[in-house]
């Protein structure tokens, strides 16, 4: 089954226009993949038919189903483990700069099924017992997908999500066993609030974020989007917040106001005046 010019264009330009996700023609076999399901399910004789309602019928919960069958949703926990350790390092200096509020706000943005704000959860309740227990500790974590975020606050995940990146001594302290899945402890969930947010759209009032995880997201934008959101997130972070952006990805000519620092095998960015 396959997708004819006509309708891929006109689901680039809706992807494009939506979400600020840029797909090339090269991404036929995608489109084919993520939204064949939709025709199996609606029963529908191609894709080209699913497009066309898309296009011409008006249905709003078949345009967001379509769009949501679009985004990537590739995570796991503690993803990359080097934004983590050096997260880990970071807890320190902000526990000593907000002494006085005892509050720190952490931002996972771009969150899928919300292994990334639960590492962090874990993380904190692992190695700052004590900051969770007597400092207001907010992680809070956006995606654009409200299906994605139903399953992030279900805290339920499979065997095979366990078993990609989370520690087995993590597992037995912090999941219980829930259907032949795992459900994760109430003291990371209480940690972690979960918020619709479309980082090419209008975001909603947040905090003075203290750091932001944007990691694996900008690639999936075009020049110009990735400019502009990394200046909504420099007015988002504290002037001595951190930024974590994915391994694959830059600021190089693309925003010069944040400065690059080394994090334990990775790099961070800080707001510049």
């Amino acid at each position: 089954m396959q997708v004819s010019p006509p309708q891929f264009s006109f689901l680039r330009s809706l992807l494009k226009k939506k979400t600020g996700v840029v797909i090339d023609d090269s991404k036929h076999y995608l489109v084919v993949a993520r939204l064949l399901p939709i025709v199996k399910k609606r029963k529908l004789p191609s894709l080209d038919t699913l497009i066309d309602r898309v296009r011409t019928a008006g249905d709003s919960a078949l345009e967001q189903d379509v769009l949501n069958a679009m985004m990537t949703h590739e995570t796991s926990f503690f993803r990359d483990r080097s934004p983590f350790e050096t997260l880990k390092n970071l807890i320190p200096e902000y526990v000593s700069k907000r002494a006085a509020t005892k509050q720190l706000t952490i931002w996972s943005a771009a969150c899928s099924t919300g292994q990334e704000p639960y590492s962090i959860a874990l993380l904190l309740n692992e190695h700052f017992r004590d900051l969770v227990t007597t400092w207001r500790i907010r992680i809070i974590a956006t995606d654009i997908s409200d299906v994605v975020l139903t399953r992030c606050r279900e805290g339920i995940y499979s065997e095979i999500e366990i078993v990609r990146g989370l520690p087995r001594s993590l597992l037995t302290k912090y999941f219980t066993a829930f259907q032949g899945k795992w459900s994760i402890a109430q003291s990371c969930r209480r940690l972690v609030e979960f918020r619709q947010l479309n980082l090419t759209g209008q975001w909603p009032v947040m905090p003075p974020c203290d750091i932001i995880f944007l990691r694996n997201v900008l690639l999936y934008f075009d020049e110009q989007t990735r400019g502009d959101i990394l200046k909504r997130m420099q007015k988002a972070l504290r002037p001595d917040g951190s930024l974590f952006l994915g391994g694959a990805e830059t600021m190089l000519g693309i925003n010069a106001h944040y400065e690059r620092l080394a994090g334990e095998g990775c790099s961070f960015y800080r707001p510049t005046p």
